[in-house]
C-alpha cells in the first residue's frame, strides 16, 4: 500500500538482496540497489511491490530479479520497527536493527522523514505508516 505521491515508479533491474515486501527503505550500491542495512545508510527510495518473481512462483534472487520503487519524495508509507505511541509530525530515521525500517530514535542515523498518521497510534514492528519523506 503506498499512497499515490505524483512520482513516477522506477524499475531497478540490478537488485543486490530479495526484497520480500513493499515499504522497505533502500540505498544506491555500485552492484545494484539495497535493503538499508546501518543507520549511516541514505535512503533514495523505499520498495512499491516484493521483487519479481520466478516461472514457478519464487522470489528471483539477488542479480537476477527486479523490485519497484518510488523516490522519497510526498507522503510514502514505510514499515517501522513499532514500539510506542507515535505523535503526528514525530521524527523518523533509518533503523539499523531491522533492515529497511524506519524508527523514532537518532542516535546517529539518518533523517527520513515525519509521522504523518493519526497522534497516539501504537504500530506494531513491520506495519505500515505515513511518512513525510524529505532527500537526503
Amino acid at each position: 500500500m503506498s499512497a499515490y505521491s505524483g512520482l513516477s515508479p522506477i524499475d531497478c533491474k540490478d537488485i543486490q538482496n530479495t526484497f520480500t515486501q513493499s515499504g522497505l527503505l533502500v540505498k544506491y550500491n555500485a552492484a545494484g540497489i539495497m535493503i538499508t542495512t546501518a543507520k549511516a545508510d541514505v535512503p533514495i527510495g523505499v520498495t512499491i511491490d516484493e521483487s519479481s518473481r520466478d516461472a514457478a512462483g519464487a522470489l528471483e534472487a539477488a542479480g537476477t530479479g527486479t523490485v519497484s520503487i518510488i523516490p522519497l519524495g510526498g507522503v510514502q508509507y514505510i514499515r517501522c520497527v513499532g514500539g510506542g505511541a507515535m505523535k503526528t509530525g514525530e521524527s523518523l530515521y533509518v533503523d539499523d536493527a531491522n533492515d529497511g525500517f524506519v524508527h523514532t530514535t537518532a542516535t546517529g542515523a539518518k533523517f527520513v522523514g515525519y509521522y504523518m498518521g493519526e497522534d497516539g497510534i501504537t504500530p506494531a514492528s513491520g506495519d505500515l505508516i505515513p511518512v513525510l519523506c524529505r532527500s537526503a
